[in-house]
């Protein structure tokens, strides 16, 4: 069984490590953060704040100051890096997800266990709003602000991707999915000597020996091309039983085209990341209006991700041996964690088991 000491060793990464990045005029606020948002599953705002402070007035402000307060949540983020799991080889997964007509745009650490670690959170309107005249008068507004902000996707992860790694001091190797394949990306990422992995459509023309063809023609499994003047790589991956194979456009020119493949799958890491945080923390029917309330709320929630896998409960989770009974690490890190912070209480309730 692994070790039920799970509180102490996150205290201890909390108190010694992320406190003291933050600006001692927001401690308590971060505080009051990680106590309603980090060590509970979400209710919602409201629930959530009461159940940490005892009036309810008073945990609404709590609640409403946290929520907006860009400058905690951005040295949040800043006192994450230094945590150490963001390393210049890491390979970085990146993709967006839909929250009630928010997005996020999020990276995080491929840990080769099943779930990447959230790293990166940035956030904005979804592009999905519906425009018609019976929507909600709550997406109405919300696609107005949209417009009014005229942030598009692109520009966002451009800017996060950029503002991230000058923080760092560096750029992880980063792997994206078909969403984002524009030139406008891959010609930045090229500019800042990023290495990266994104996958192609099948019918994403590239240039080779000075003819325009689509990837899905490409004779060789691994191919140097020409992507608007840049010269990059296209790595085949085998067909698969059904559907197409992965198109792989990359910079890295070192790496063989297994390892490349390798790499990609992995990717699907992030996908379960955003089903965890959805499901394990009740994130998915959440219904903020700004996407700072949403930017708040999953660094929060995403730090109960980050501090299982610095705790090392990876390495002892337990796997029964039927596979439809197997769970997740971090699903299983939280159970234990509720086990251990409500366990006492209800053991002097019933008089234990």
């Amino acid at each position: 069984m692994p070790s039920p000491k799970i509180i102490p060793a996150c205290s201890r990464i909390v108190q010694q490590q992320l406190l003291p990045q933050i600006p001692a005029r927001w401690r308590h606020q971060f505080k009051f953060g990680v106590q309603s948002l980090t060590c509970k599953p979400f209710t919602s705002l409201a629930s959530n704040a009461r159940q940490t402070v005892t009036h309810p007035d008073t945990a609404s402000t709590k609640m409403d100051r946290l929520t907006c307060n860009e400058g905690l949540v951005d040295a949040f983020a800043r006192a994450v890096n230094g945590l150490g799991y963001i390393q210049p080889a890491s390979i970085v997964a990146c993709d967006h997800s839909d929250f009630n007509g928010l997005s996020a745009f999020v990276g995080a650490v491929q840990t080769k266990r099943g779930r990447a670690i959230p790293c990166l959170v940035a956030t904005t309107h979804s592009p999905r709003l519906p425009a018609h005249g019976s929507a909600s008068k709550r997406k109405q507004a919300m696609r107005q602000a949209r417009r009014k902000a005229g942030i598009k996707l692109y520009e966002q992860v451009e800017t996060a991707l950029a503002t991230w790694a000058g923080e760092l001091g560096f750029w992880p190797r980063l792997v994206f999915d078909r969403g984002f394949g524009g030139i406008h990306l891959v010609r930045t990422l090229v500019e800042h000597k990023a290495t990266f992995y994104v996958r192609l459509k099948a019918g994403r023309r590239v240039r080779m020996d000075g003819t325009w063809l689509p990837v899905r023609n490409l004779v060789t499994t691994d191919t140097t091309v020409l992507l608007d003047n840049l010269t990059l790589r296209v790595v085949r991956s085998d067909d698969p039983a059904t559907g197409e194979p992965w198109y792989i456009l990359t910079s890295d020119h070192t790496s063989t085209r297994d390892q490349i493949i390798r790499i990609y799958y992995h990717r699907f890491e992030i996908e379960e990341t955003f089903k965890d945080i959805k499901h394990v923390l009740e994130l998915e029917a959440v219904s903020f209006l700004k996407p700072l309330s949403l930017k708040v709320v999953l660094w929060f929630a995403s730090l109960s991700m980050i501090l299982s896998f610095l705790v090392g409960w990876w390495k002892q989770a337990n796997h029964p041996r039927h596979p439809k009974k197997r769970l997740s690490h971090y699903k299983q890190f939280f159970e234990a964690l509720i086990r251990e912070a409500y366990g006492p209480p209800t053991d002097m309730i019933t008089g234990g088991l």
